[in-house]
């Protein structure tokens, strides 16, 4: 009979182990029961898991010394592969480990459900052992997964994004005051609070610094003419949330009408309400706003609709109604001893635009925009000689095509595109610009890529040739080529 025990406990060790604590022996008892033990196989080391990294108070337990019973046991499990091992590789048994080590061990081995009977008899008396540390060390971890929780919150009250460029162009403009004004150092600033789940206040600053001399339209070379007043100072503020399903946007922010913004694409006073038309994201929309740019003084409003309405094709069509009459000035020039701005747009605009994925890694985006502007006639003074002549030009229009799109997450990720455009003079109200890229009055082509080299930097060059309208006085009527080269990279945060 005893033989069969003596067998049995050779056998299973772990049995040996219980019976060991059961009788109050020391781990020095098994510490040398076998050669094979003394020594750890690098395959099945021991290691405290995750919670190792959790920020309790280890000095708070006292250390374990390295002939104590619990060694032997974790050696064991270790080899039985119920403890997965520290994430060095090691076991570490070579130096004292804290009854928090231990305990932690103990807490994840727990949660697993490896091991034959004697396994889990050497685990319950390990649990025993430890019990007062495991429950300081839960204890640890409630409050540290409060006070990470308390954190989390904090700080997803408040967000900072944006992104820097450095820009360089060669631009033949004409009739435009600054000719290089896009040879600059850029900053774009946007910032997120959270007020609630419903609503966040936003702001957004802009720092606009130039590097390079510019020539204006007059041939006058400048060079360094200290900061616009872009720079730095927070221009637009506003607030965003929704009441039940109605999403409202109000403030003054950078806002646009149409994929390419050719209708609008300017900064507004204002407020933007659009309410769901169905789950896939067609949306309805109502808005009113205002111009920002020095001197005007009208306002626009209107309805649209924007969205998915098939797995292909996006829209975004609106009606914008402005509150002056299309023969009535929208304001007044601050540049010129306040003499009254000429209406270029009239009392309504329209715009019909499309995004449409004919196949995998092609996206052909249009915008057709028409206003009701009024035939100018133009009389312009040159010397002796007298220019006359209409200006009938209310639609612009834009076909843009896209091979991929650029992923800032993805390295190596690319887009080429081409845009054919043909903006009348009268053709919008105030659309976006592009920084001079697209200017009223011109019809051509770009031809440009996108190239993300790095994690969240964007390299992207165009060249654009077009036909333009001077713009000088006593030449406003002459048309020339015009050809811009740009390049920029842009530093996402």
């Amino acid at each position: 009979m005893g033989a069969n025990v003596l067998m049995l406990l050779k056998k299973n060790k772990a049995l040996a182990i219980s019976m060991g604590i059961f009788l109050g022996l020391t781990g020095t008892s098994f510490a040398q029961s076998t050669s094979d033990t003394d020594k750890v196989s690098s395959e099945n080391k021991v290691s405290v898991t995750d919670n190792e990294n959790i920020n309790a108070n280890v000095n708070s337990f006292s250390d374990v010394p390295k002939g104590h019973w619990a060694y032997e046991a974790l050696d064991y499990l270790a080899q039985h592969g119920v403890i997965e091992g520290y994430k060095d590789g090691t076991f570490q048994g070579n130096r004292t480990m804290t009854r928090y080590e231990m305990a932690s061990i103990v807490a994840n081995a727990m949660k697993s459900d490896k091991g034959d009977i004697g396994d889990k008899a050497v685990l319950n008396q390990l649990k025993e052992e430890f019990s007062e540390d495991l429950k300081q060390m839960q204890s640890q971890i409630d409050k540290n997964t409060s006070d990470i929780s308390k954190l989390k919150e904090d700080a997803e009250r408040f967000k900072i994004s944006g992104f820097g460029r450095v820009s360089w162009d060669n631009d033949n403009i004409k009739g435009y005051s600054d000719q290089n004004d896009n040879n600059r150092f850029y900053l774009d600033l946007k910032g997120k609070f959270k007020v609630n789940d419903d609503w966040n206040f936003n702001f957004e600053s802009e720092t606009n610094q130039r590097y390079a001399r510019y020539v204006t339209s007059a041939g006058e070379v400048k060079y360094h003419e200290g900061h616009d007043d872009s720079d730095g100072v927070i221009q637009r503020v506003w607030a965003e949330g929704n009441i039940d399903k109605l999403h409202v946007d109000v403030g003054r922010r950078w806002r646009g009408l149409g994929f390419q913004n050719v209708l609008l694409g300017n900064e507004t006073d204002g407020i933007v309400l659009d309410y769901p038309l169905d789950n896939n994201g067609l949306k309805a929309l109502a808005f009113y706003q205002k111009p920002t740019d020095a001197g005007y003084d009208f306002a626009m409003y209107g309805l649209g609709v924007q969205g998915p309405v098939s797995d292909n094709l996006q829209i975004n069509l609106a009606y914008a109604q402005l509150d002056i009459d299309k023969n009535e000035s929208p304001g007044y020039d601050p540049y010129n001893g306040n003499e009254p701005l000429a209406n270029t747009f009239g009392s309504h605009g329209l715009v019909l635009s499309a995004m449409w994925n004919p196949m995998k890694n092609i996206t052909l985006i249009g915008d057709y925009v028409r206003t009701n502007a009024e035939t100018q006639h133009v009389t312009e003074y040159v010397g002796d000689r007298v220019n006359n002549f209409d200006i009938d030009e209310n639609t612009s229009k834009s076909i843009r095509l896209n091979y991929r799109w650029t992923n800032l997450n993805d390295p190596g990720s690319f887009q080429l595109y081409t845009r054919w455009f043909d903006y009348g003079r009268h053709g919008n109200i105030m659309g976006d610009e592009e920084w001079g890229l697209l200017k009223p009055g011109s019809k051509g082509w770009v031809f440009g890529f996108k190239y993300v080299p790095a994690k969240n930097v964007e390299w992207e060059t165009m060249y654009e040739i077009a036909d333009a309208y001077d713009g000088t006085y006593g030449k406003q009527n002459e048309q020339y080529k015009r050809h811009l080269l740009r390049t920029q990279v842009d530093f996402h945060f």
